[in-house]
């Protein structure tokens, strides 16, 4: 059996939800018209229940233990891979661009060959890989190694340096700051290759992200974080976000690097921009506690990371689903309009919306399926029922 029919569902899509039949086809993992004629059909009753497409985390930088940035050999990043991408799925995230914080050349050429496109139908796939650095502030850098951060002096040859001469191949975002040297006249040719230009761990004024857009970039790297804040007078890159052509910006709803009132603002300002993001590090999934990371000890607590003995923020450990209900109780916001920023949106920013974020024909049957309140209750990956919560959430 190929055919399979959801019904008794409300199928939330483009900010609206209606009671409608879905059909997918398994054999292909594609959402199909209604079949025509003496077709076997399989039902699956959703019991009332919202059916949206796969959430798709376009800033995730490891989870379940796993870090996209730290390689030691290829048997261990390959196995400490698919098993977070397979975790995944429980959160509803179905497509991911998997992130990589500055690096060096060396584990740029190690690392992007394991994070290429693949369309897989059992776990969390990358859309290719976002590279958050080396050509960014210093004056922003965060928590970016500051012997690693660099400039394009060279023009596109400095990117390729340091990226691989083939890394369009693997990447889909690049995230850079465009006042360092080169960077703004790389733009152009970035996208020309068909990589995202996020602007991003930058000092620049509200014109010159202006000037940015204008040349080509199109997205903004975890809006409010690490870039100057917004002032009536020099609103700087925040800015953008009421601009005439806004580009599209990531927002970490996770309660502790934007508050619900700045993250609400955004959202009225511009909701068919509005990316939610993770940002997550490797401790996303992981039980509470104390673990070592670099030469430093984090505490977990829930979804807050602090460096230990001190109120240092240290990184995310939050996840989609989370940042949706947080978006609905902050924007005052039903549920279709919030799965929006984790659907519709990013699937646009990454030019994937002819096969992921959407319920349209054609588009891969990556879907999940919500509670009214925006627990996940069900995924499904290219048709195949790959997650099943335990009965208590569907409460």
């Amino acid at each position: 059996m190929s055919i399979v029919k959801f019904t008794n569902c409300y199928l939330c899509d483009r900010g609206e939800l209606n009671k409608r039949d879905l059909y997918i086809d398994t054999k292909s993992g594609k959402i199909i018209s209604e079949p025509i004629g003496e077709v076997e059909i399989k039902e699956t009753d959703l019991l009332g229940q919202v059916l949206a497409p796969g959430f798709i985390d376009i800033q995730i930088n490891g989870c379940y233990g796993f870090d996209y940035s730290h390689y030691e050999s290829e048997e261990q990043y390959t196995l400490g891979y698919n098993k977070c991408m397979k975790n995944l799925l429980k959160t509803g995230t179905t497509s991911m661009c998997p992130t990589m914080i500055t690096s060096t050349n060396k584990m740029y050429n190690k690392v992007l060959p394991h994070l290429s496109p693949k369309r897989v139908n059992d776990k969390c796939e990358s859309l290719g890989a976002h590279l958050e650095g080396p050509f960014i502030s210093l004056k922003k850098s965060g928590c970016h190694e500051r012997k690693n951060i660099t400039t394009a002096k060279e023009g596109f040859k400095s990117i390729k340096q340091m990226y691989g001469d083939d890394f369009t191949k693997h990447v889909r975002i690049v995230t850079g700051a465009p006042e360092v040297e080169g960077m703004l006249e790389m733009i152009p040719k970035l996208t020309e290759e068909g990589v995202v230009y996020s602007i991003g761990h930058t000092a620049a004024s509200f014109d010159i992200a202006v000037e940015a857009v204008k040349k080509g970039a199109s997205m903004v790297t975890h809006m409010y974080n690490a870039m100057p804040q917004p002032h009536h007078r020099e609103p700087g890159v925040v800015g953008l976000a009421a601009y005439e052509n806004s580009p599209y910006f990531g927002v970490i709803a996770d309660g502790i690097h934007v508050h619900k009132a700045a993250a609400a603002l955004l959202y009225h300002s511009t909701p068919d921009k509005f990316c939610l993001v993770t940002d997550a590090m490797n401790l996303m999934g992981l039980p509470d506690g104390s673990y070592k990371w670099e030469q430093q000890t984090i505490n977990k607590d829930g979804f807050v990371l602090k460096l230990k003995g001190t109120d240092t923020i240290a990184g995310s450990a939050t996840e989609l689903p989370s940042c949706v209900q947080n978006l609905m109780s902050w924007a005052e916001i039903p549920l279709e309009k919030a799965v929006q920023t984790v659907t519709n949106n990013p699937a646009r920013s990454v030019f994937a919306e002819d096969r992921k974020g959407f319920l349209d024909v054609g588009c891969d049957a990556d879907l999940t399926v919500l509670n009214s309140s925006g627990k996940v209750l069900s995924v499904y990956k290219l048709g195949n029922e790959v997650y099943q919560a335990p009965t208590t959430s569907h409460l």
